[in-house]
C-alpha cells in the first residue's frame, strides 16, 4: 500500500478519533462544570429566602446527557410563622449536553410538603406524597423561565402532622399542570385531574369522586413575575407583588365531571391577605336528560363551597 493510500485510509479514521476526544472532553467539562455549580448551591440560596439542601449527587449520562441524581433533597423557606419546605428522597435532572436551555426532572420515594402551623405554637402541617411517577419539564429563553410543565401518575396523598385523620387522605390517577408565558403580559394555565378521590377529611363530609377535572385559564399582571422568572426576588415578595397589581387566574373553563352530571364553570379567582384563594367560579351542572341547574364554588378563607340557586319562595 502506497503511503498516499495509507493517508486516505488512516485520516477518516483519525479525523473520527480526534472528534471523539475533543467531544468527550467537551462533556467531561459540562459535567465537571455542573457539578461544581451544585457543590457551590448546595446549602445556600437558590431564590431569595429558599435554600436547596441535598445529601448526596452523581452525574452521568455520557455521550449526548447530562443526568444528575440527588439524593435527600430539600427546598426550604423560613418564615416568622414557620417553615415552607418541600422534601425529595431522590430528584434527578436531564439536559442535553449541548441543549441548556430545556431541563427534565424527574422526582421519585416519599416526598413531603411542610407548612407553617395554622396558630402560632401550633403543630406544623406536613404532607406525604408518593407518586408512582413524578415528571416536570422547563424550557428557558433568553434565560428565562418560558415554559413549565407537571405530570404525575399514581398521587397518594395523607396529612402526617400529629393532628391528622385517617380520611385526610387525597389520590388520583393522573395530575397535569402546563404554564406557558405570553408575550401579552399574560400565561396560559392548563390543569388536569383524572380520577380523584378526596378523603372525607378534607371535605368535611363523606369521600368525595371527581372522575375527570380540568381547568384553562390564564394568569393577568405576569409582568409582575419577571424577577422571580430570573431568580431576582423571593416567592413570597413575588406573589405579593402579583396580588397588589390585582393578578387574578381568569379561569375561562372548569370542566368537572362526577356520576353522570357534569358542569362547567368561569370566573376570576385572586389571593386574599393570606394568599389564599377567594373568588366565584359560575355555571350549569348538566344532569340526565341534559337538564341544566345554575350553580357555582366559591373559595373563602381557605375552603370551598358549593353555592347553589335558592329555590322558589325562600328568602
Amino acid at each position: 500500500m502506497s503511503y498516499s493510500n495509507r493517508i486516505f485510509f488512516y485520516g477518516p479514521v483519525g479525523l473520527l478519533v480526534l472528534l471523539v476526544i475533543l467531544y468527550s472532553v467537551f462533556w467531561r467539562v459540562q459535567a465537571d462544570t455542573l457539578a461544581a455549580r451544585l457543590d457551590r448551591a448546595n446549602g445556600g440560596e437558590v431564590l431569595p429566602g429558599v435554600v436547596f439542601a441535598f445529601a448526596e449527587k452523581s452525574v452521568g449520562g455520557y455521550p449526548f446527557r447530562l443526568d444528575v441524581v440527588l439524593s435527600g433533597v430539600t427546598f426550604s423557606h423560613r418564615a416568622p410563622e414557620g417553615e415552607t419546605a418541600w422534601r425529595s428522597e431522590k430528584l434527578a435532572v436531564h439536559a442535553l449536553s449541548y441543549e441548556r436551555d430545556r431541563f427534565i426532572f424527574e422526582a421519585s420515594g416519599l416526598q413531603s410538603f411542610a407548612r407553617p402551623p395554622l396558630r402560632m405554637g401550633g403543630v406544623p402541617r406536613v404532607t406525604y406524597v408518593t407518586p408512582a411517577v413524578a415528571r416536570a419539564s422547563a424550557i428557558f429563553v433568553e434565560g428565562k423561565l418560558t415554559r413549565f410543565d407537571a405530570d404525575l401518575y399514581g398521587v397518594q396523598a395523607k396529612e402526617a402532622d400529629a393532628s391528622a385523620k385517617p380520611q385526610d387522605t387525597f389520590s388520583a390517577d393522573r395530575m397535569q399542570l402546563h404554564v406557558l408565558a405570553r408575550p401579552d403580559n399574560r400565561a396560559d394555565v392548563i390543569a388536569e385531574v383524572n380520577n380523584a378521590k378526596i378523603g372525607a377529611g378534607w371535605t368535611g363530609g363523606g369521600e368525595l369522586l371527581l372522575p375527570g377535572s380540568r381547568l384553562t385559564g390564564k394568569l393577568t399582571q405576569r409582568q409582575t413575575l419577571e424577577p422571580l422568572r430570573t431568580a431576582q426576588i423571593s416567592i413570597a415578595d413575588a406573589v405579593l407583588a402579583w396580588r397588589k397589581a390585582g393578578g387574578a387566574l381568569s379561569v375561562s373553563d372548569l370542566a368537572v365531571n362526577w356520576g353522570s352530571a357534569h358542569g362547567d364553570l368561569k370566573g376570576d379567582l385572586v389571593l386574599d391577605d393570606q394568599n389564599r384563594p377567594s373568588g366565584t367560579l359560575t355555571g350549569e351542572q348538566i344532569g340526565t336528560g341534559d337538564a341544566r341547574i345554575p350553580f357555582g364554588l366559591v373559595f373563602a378563607k381557605g375552603g370551598i363551597k358549593l353555592a347553589l340557586p335558592a329555590r322558589a319562595g325562600s328568602p
